[in-house]
């Protein structure tokens, strides 16, 4: 609507121009006809912020004012005028909504004096403004080098977005400028680049590749070197920093975090064709009582580093001093230990039923040996049956037939004694089918774990340490967990008890066992594979967790001009997959302890015990019996000779 409006009014004044040839109306024409490509710009920009700088005082201002106020009704307009009481940089300040800022003449003294160098003194040439800003070309200099001798002398970064717009001598088109420079720190050139035209015909036409986001276009930096902070904490001695830092092959498991995220700076690096100059030091970054913060948040937050190329924890207090990047780390921390073995041996063999069934089992054969019993007496009644009828024959007639080897088939004549020895047989048969396939089943099976939660954890036995590193602190601390709490005032920190230990301490401490170690899960499973820690201790390992993924990001200062190129790269490497590939390059290959239990399944001597104390005790038993078998056939004997002697 407000399009058709200035392009209507603005045909009206071209009319009145023709006719009348007033120099005054034709001065008015070509400012409805800049506000027509003012309008196209904030379009194209999705801008609803205005601000105007005036550039004079003439006699005309106030008409003009209105006819802006009029003609951009839709949008939030401000206007300034160079010499205010008012300084053009109060104007401005943090996290206001994005403003588009229209400046009428760039040749204006009071323009130069008040609003460039303001602007360029106080950091606003960066993406926060959206400047438009007009003026005329020259006959005797080229576009370029006239942009150049105006805007050259101002600080800029690759965040600038400045569109010097130049009208032609028809006063009827206009050629739009894209300026900026790759680093406000640093003699770099500024860079100007032809980005389209307005006329009162075509509109706002800009060329193919401005149609694309600024950072796409502007992503070759042209070798600068940006000074980057990173914290090195378990670098051995003799190595060198920045060898030790690159180094993705040897010593992994340690600062993994550090040197993980530096090979993504280093695809950043070929991405926009940059090198980073990397400090070191030791430590992340706490506030100090001075206000200043030391580490790699002290570098940044004093400007000695433009950005981390190492990954710093989401933290609430650090975010008033630095900008955080989107996130660049995910990292896995729980606590793990071997999940400690049944202390008892499993009877497996009493396992597959319970012990109603095996009373009922019990019940069953002790009766159809009574009915068999019958049946053998009534064998010898009716068929003269040479049967024997004592009860060791019944038993062990029953007992074969459970078994499933059952008597002969002209033993019993009677078809209910058949019967019954069939019908026993064939119970025995499905008894004894659904108890091996349970047990085999038991076997392949995993032994059921009891501890799988934090709860869990705190009441078994188990002794719990953690990492001694600054954010374990944070995670035991910092939490509204009153469970977590515990853990770490009555386990961790418990008086006569050393539980907060260094890593490799950690590893030595879970292979020998019966102890819970909190530390990051890609570290410590590196470690103990390089302990040689065997297949078995390996698959016994259990992992609790209890807090989310642990997120991390870089960190830059405030308003840096980088952020929107490191965000445009980190989220780049997370669609096209470089970010996950950098992942499993550091990822711990693990055993797969799902074949490496079913080639293990046997009866071991744990599983088989029950039984070869059961044959023993026969064994004993039946020896037992032997001697006083023995006994008995030799009492008679011995007492003949003791009265032989006697007499």
């Amino acid at each position: 609507m407000i399009k058709l409006q200035v392009k209507v009014i603005s045909w009206l004044f071209i009319i009145l121009t023709a006719f009348l040839c007033v120099p005054q109306i034709e001065s008015i024409n070509t400012n409805f006809l800049e506000l027509a490509a003012f309008e196209d710009f904030l379009r194209s920009q999705h801008l609803s912020q205005v601000l105007v700088v005036r550039s004079g005082d003439g006699g005309n201002g106030d008409w003009q004012v209105e006819c802006h106020q009029k003609l951009l009704s839709n949008y939030r307009v401000q206007f300034y005028r160079p010499g205010m009481p008012q300084n053009f940089e109060d104007l401005m300040f943090y996290g206001s909504p994005r403003t588009a800022v229209l400046v009428l003449n760039f040749r204006h003294i009071l323009v130069r004096r008040h609003v460039f160098r303001a602007a360029s003194e106080a950091g606003y040439f960066n993406n926060s403004l959206a400047w438009f800003i007009l003026g005329s070309s020259s006959e005797s200099l080229p576009d370029e080098r006239l942009i150049e001798e105006h805007f050259s002398g101002y600080s800029m970064g690759i965040d600038a977005d400045i569109t010097v717009v130049l009208r032609r001598p028809d006063n009827t088109s206009w050629l739009l400028y894209d300026v900026y420079r790759i680093s406000s720190q640093g003699p770099t050139p500024l860079i100007i680049g032809r980005k389209g035209q307005w006329s009162v015909s075509g509109g706002y036409q800009l060329l193919d590749n401005y149609r694309n986001s600024w950072v796409i276009r502007r992503r070759n930096f042209g070798q600068i070197t940006l000074q980057a902070s990173t914290a090195l904490t378990e670098k051995p001695s003799g190595f060198d920093d920045m060898t030790y830092l690159a180094d993705d092959i040897h010593l992994l498991e340690r600062d993994p975090m550090q040197r993980k995220t530096y090979q993504l700076f280093r695809l950043v690096q070929s991405m926009y064709n940059l090198s980073l100059a990397i400090s070191f030091t030791d430590r992340w970054g706490e506030l100090l009582e001075n206000g200043s913060w030391s580490g790699v948040m002290g570098q940044v937050t004093s400007g000695a580093a433009d950005l981390a190329v190492c990954p710093m924890r989401f933290v609430v207090d650090r975010q008033p001093y630095i900008q955080y990047s989107p996130v660049l780390l995910t990292q896995d921390i729980h606590f793990i230990f071997r999940h400690p073995r049944h202390s008892h041996i499993r009877n497996i063999f009493f396992e597959p039923l319970s012990t109603q069934v095996w009373w009922c089992v019990l019940v069953l054969v002790a009766g159809s040996i009574l009915l068999l019993l019958l049946h053998v007496r009534q064998e010898r009644l009716l068929h003269r049956s040479h049967v024997e009828s004592r009860l060791s024959f019944v038993w062990f007639s029953m007992l074969e037939t459970y078994l499933q080897q059952g008597p002969t088939t002209d033993t019993f004549r009677l078809f209910s004694t058949r019967l019954l020895i069939s019908f026993c047989c064939t119970f025995s048969f499905m008894l004894m089918q659904f108890y091996g396939a349970f047990i085999v089943g038991s076997l392949l099976s995993e032994s059921p774990r009891s501890i799988v939660s934090l709860q869990d954890l705190y009441d078994s036995n188990l002794v719990i340490g953690m990492e001694n590193i600054s954010y374990n602190f944070a995670m035991f601390t910092n939490t509204s967990y009153q469970l977590v709490k515990e853990v770490f005032a009555q386990k961790i920190c418990k008086s006569g008890e050393h539980n907060i230990l260094t890593l490799q301490q950690g590893a030595e401490r879970i292979i020998q066992g019966r102890f819970a170690f909190h530390t990051a899960m890609d570290r410590i499973y590196r470690l103990l594979m390089d302990l040689q820690m065997d297949e078995v201790e390996f698959c016994e390992l259990q992992e609790i967790k209890f807090t989310s993924t642990y997120t991390t990001g870089s960190i830059m200062p405030k308003g840096s001009p980088w952020r929107e190129h490191l965000a445009h790269a980190l989220l780049h490497f997370q669609a096209t997959g470089l970010k996950q590939y950098n992942d499993r390059k550091w990822m711990v290959q693990r055993p797969d302890c799902n074949q490496f239990k079913a080639s293990q399944a046997e009866v071991d001597l744990e599983h088989f015990a029950p039984a070869l104390f059961a044959l023993v005790l026969a064994i004993m038993a039946s020896a037992m019996v032997f001697l006083l078998e023995l006994l008995v056939h030799w009492l008679p004997e011995l007492r003949k000779r003791l009265r032989a002697m006697s007499t």
